[in-house]
């Protein structure tokens, strides 16, 4: 099996997802709105996230994987269709009753905490979400990331040509390319942690935002789950299984890749101590 379909779902699985997704969509009903948000960083771990915390038996599974990617990607496809992809509330009703606890289900996609429109689209639908965002350490994040495009073969420059083109690929005037490079060439742009999360607070209050490390998430995943269960009123759950998901082979920082970026990111990073209560251990 090659490193670039491991990091999308089984083909069956996408299948399944489809008829799934038909099938909810045709029947009638009042539909809920997702509790919580996994808003990004990508490359962070939100998809091992993600897993976690839907093996909780009060939370739902989505018919996707993660979540159907509404605020950001699929905005133009209207209302009508995100409510084709939740749950009816007859159903939670029924679950409530059978489990004693109303379930619980989220949205995610790396993307919302970049995406310059998803908060203020998910705070005009849902403004009293919670929302969960997952913080690697910078340089190993966009690392991480020019790995994954390249192997997704959508990035065809060298790591530090890419970075060295990001800023004039985020400013073409062509707007759809424009757009194209701010989803997958926006390397040094998605380590800029601090700009994200004081964008996030124009439309959510602090305590509706829970920042996590992404190293807390892989080295303490119990106690770090206990926080974010917490934070989205449910009782404790120890998960059945902590594997990493969607993880690339490991590969070390070229040290120019890593002065390239540390330059680009130095005063976003200084503000984090500014911006969290707790900053991370890398900051």
């Amino acid at each position: 099996m090659s490193e670039k379909s491991t990091l999308l779902p089984p083909v069956s699985r996408r299948l399944k997802h489809a008829t799934s997704r038909r099938l909810q969509s045709l029947r009638r009903g009042d539909r809920e709105m997702p509790h919580y948000f996994i808003v990004g960083a990508k490359r962070a771990g939100t998809t091992s996230l993600d897993e976690y915390i839907v093996d909780h038996p009060l939370v739902l599974r989505g018919l996707v994987e993660k979540g159907c990617r509404y605020y950001d990607v699929n905005y133009h496809r209207g209302p009508a269709w995100f409510r084709g992809h939740l749950p009816l509330s007859a159903d939670l009703d029924r679950m409530e009753a059978k489990l004693g606890a109303r379930p619980v289900f989220g949205e995610s996609s790396p993307y919302y905490c970049f995406h310059p429109e998803a908060a203020a689209r998910i705070a005009a639908d849902a403004p009293d979400a919670r929302l969960i965002m997952v913080l690697r350490d910078p340089v190993q994040r966009a690392w991480s990331h020019v790995r994954y495009e390249i192997t997704r073969e959508f990035e065809t420059l060298e790591p530090v040509a890419a970075l060295e083109a990001e800023a004039e690929r985020l400013a073409q005037p062509d707007e759809t390319a424009r757009w194209y490079a701010h989803r997958h060439f926006s390397y040094a742009a998605r380590s800029r942690y601090a700009e994200q999360i004081v964008a996030l607070r124009r439309h959510f209050g602090d305590d509706q935002l829970l920042v996590v490390q992404s190293e807390d998430v892989f080295d303490r995943p119990a106690q770090t789950l206990a926080r974010v269960f917490d934070h989205l009123g449910l009782p404790p759950h120890v998960a059945s299984d902590y594997r990493a998901h969607k993880a690339l082979r490991s590969a070390a920082v070229p040290d120019d890749f890593r002065a390239a970026l540390t330059e680009r990111i130095a005063d976003d990073t200084a503000r984090l101590g500014d911006v969290l209560e707790t900053p991370p251990t890398w900051a």
